[in-house]
């Protein structure tokens, strides 16, 4: 047989078995295998917290022709537009197998990593994440839309316990309710004070409102006596408990000079010393004032022009509020500009003030706001050295209280001034720290756990220090009450400047001379160094006196020795009278060798930069 013949049906079988074969590299028809495709995603909250539970339902769709073996779907979140390796994977799910056009949906419950940064992001369901079906089309993810996370908001601590001291002195005028400057060996009391759960505990809002008309009711017209119709006031019990920045208050002080002072005799008239204080009016009067403003001024009962002033408490007949009304003038106005307005009381803690009237621009300067007296954050100033009232009546409504529970036990503390001696307390405290010559004291009183509307004062009693040397005063010093409960620590400072001065910023000049004998050593000889101030008081002064060729034995202010570091050596550092503008001292210097003797001295303030002098002195 022909063998050619024979071939040629073999090779048009094979001729037409290639043109029916897939050419090399050629893809398997997609209906031929499974494809898992995510088919819908739930949407995600537009906003959700990190650290926070999120539910998300997910439908896995083969959308192939071929059945889907066992695979998973993962749950990622992403910063971008598209699923990255660099996107954290919150959950991993089985999905059964799943048939040619089968949808199965899946219910998730994921947690958003509490480590999360805060910012904007989408989830990412992505099918056969593990990528073991084998599937015509390996693009299995789809993204949520944006969703932002933000940082947990802790819950609001309660509002910290209330804590005020008073000493019963108007600090301006340094003068107790009966118009008495304390001197040397006279009994001051503290009384200290802490509250929880009080109303004005979390601050006040101010808001702006019409202006009231005086209002009615029972009226009392307060008299100042002879002598009060200028800086004058009246202590009143008041006909409610008033809750002011969380403490109860149960009497008030009532100023001719347009306040009330808890506390203390509202005594003061602005622009006395108030805006010259080096610490600024915010410091000064948010440490040492507890009162309303509602036009603290410098005014007059005495000044009404055609006729007299008045100030007046009013009660309403069902005992909802009480006001404080002031009718009267400028002091040394000439009985113009009039001012006229009031501060009206509410036992919720809401206070208002209002302007009827004239309140004709000009006239002294005037201070209006309040101040809690507990530091420079106590104070809410509306206008400071002013001649204008407002232009609408003020409201000022304590804020809400978050949720709070009852205080721990703690104590409170009073620290008494150099050189005083200690009284007595209420029962429970005790004398910790004696206060010495030079050294303050210190009392501790107990304070029980106070639940929400309680609060407990104790009191503590010391004797004023002797006269500063050269002085016919005490000398000026600070108080400082603290309440500690748990891990919180409460403060409040005043003073009692008996050498009172505007204590503005000042600078010190420093005048030193010799006064003999000449030196010798081993024999004693005497500098006077005046330490003067350039404007007013200083304010707890020190002064350094370094000796050359010489040991400092002693220093002293019109034969008294002060307080100072030991003396022996070549320097010592001593405690000037705060409050003085003038301080002559003697400071007596050994010669520890032959040749020239100098001193030089270094003085400074808390309201006066450092400043220095020498002198020499040459057998």
């Amino acid at each position: 047989m022909n063998r050619t013949r024979l071939l040629l049906p073999a090779l048009l079988i094979l001729v037409a078995l290639l043109a029916v074969a897939p050419a090399a590299g050629a893809k398997t028809p997609r209906g031929g295998l499974a494809d898992l495709v995510v088919k819908k995603v739930s949407k995600p909250p537009a906003t959700k917290t990190v650290g926070s539970k999120l539910k998300m339902v997910v439908k896995v769709r083969n959308a192939g022709q071929a059945k889907a073996g066992k695979s998973k779907l993962g749950l990622y979140l992403g910063k971008g537009k598209k699923h990255t390796k660099k996107d954290k994977r919150l959950k991993r799910v089985k999905v059964k197998p799943l048939a040619a056009g089968k949808t199965k949906k899946l219910k998730l419950r994921v947690t958003l990593p509490a480590k999360t940064k805060a910012g904007t992001y989408r989830l990412f369901a992505c099918a056969d994440d593990t990528k073991k079906v084998k599937e015509s089309k390996e693009r299995n993810c789809r993204a949520t839309r944006k969703v932002r996370l933000v940082p947990v908001t802790p819950p609001p601590p309660p509002p910290a316990p209330a804590f005020t001291m008073s000493d019963g002195l108007d600090w301006g005028f340094i003068e107790d309710a009966q118009e008495k400057t304390p001197e040397a060996g006279d009994p001051v009391t503290l009384s200290l004070t802490a509250a929880n759960g009080i109303p004005g505990q979390a601050g006040y809002t101010r808001s702006s409102v019409p202006s009231e008309g005086f209002r009615a009711g029972n009226t009392t017209i307060l008299d100042f006596g002879a002598t009060g119709k200028d800086d004058g006031q009246v202590t009143l019990q008041l006909p409610f408990a008033f809750p002011f920045g969380g403490v109860n208050e149960q009497s008030i002080s009532v100023s001719t000079n347009g306040w009330v002072s808890f506390g203390s005799p509202a005594w003061d008239y602005w622009d006395d010393v108030q805006p010259y204080d080096y610490r600024g009016v915010q410091a000064v009067i948010g440490e040492l004032e507890r009162g309303l403003m509602a036009y603290w001024g410098d005014l007059d009962v005495s000044e009404q022009g055609a006729g007299v002033g008045s100030v007046k408490q009013v009660v309403a007949p069902d005992g909802s509020w009480v006001a404080y009304q002031w009718d009267l003038s400028q002091h040394s106005g000439g009985g113009v500009p009039r001012r006229t307005f009031q501060i009206v009381l509410f036992p919720d803690g809401s206070f208002r003030f209002d302007y009827p009237g004239e309140n004709a621009p000009g006239g002294n300067k005037a201070f209006v706001g309040y101040s809690l007296g507990t530091g420079p954050a106590s104070v809410d100033i509306v206008s400071a050295e002013g001649t204008v009232v407002p232009a609408s009546g003020l409201l000022f409504t304590p804020n809400a209280l978050p949720a709070a529970g009852t205080s721990a036990p703690g104590q409170v503390t009073a620290t008494l001034p150099k050189g005083s001696s200690f009284v007595s307390a209420s029962a429970g405290c005790t004398l910790t720290t004696p206060p010495g010559a030079f050294s303050t004291g210190l009392v501790s009183c107990p304070v029980p756990a106070l639940g929400l509307g309680q609060q407990v004062s104790q009191a503590v009693t010391f004797a004023m220090p002797p006269d500063a040397p050269g002085k016919s005063n005490p000398a000026n010093f600070r108080l400082l009450g603290t309440y500690l409960t748990g891990s919180l620590t409460l403060t409040d400072r005043d003073e009692i400047d008996s050498l009172n001065t505007s204590l503005e910023s000042t600078t010190i000049i420093i005048t030193p001379e010799h006064k003999g004998p000449i030196p010798k050593v081993g024999e004693p000889t005497l500098f006077e160094v005046t330490i003067e101030s350039s404007k007013s008081g200083l304010d707890e002064p020190t002064a350094t006196f370094q000796a050359s060729n010489g040991t400092v034995s002693s220093v002293d202010i019109g034969g008294v020795t002060i307080e100072c570091s030991p003396f022996g050596g070549s320097s010592t550092t001593c405690l000037l009278p705060s409050g003085t503008s003038s301080s002559k001292l003697n400071v007596s210097v050994i010669p520890t060798g032959p040749g020239a003797v100098g001193l030089v001295t270094t003085a400074q303030s808390l309201n006066a930069p450092a400043n220095s002098a020498n002198i020499s002195v040459i057998p």
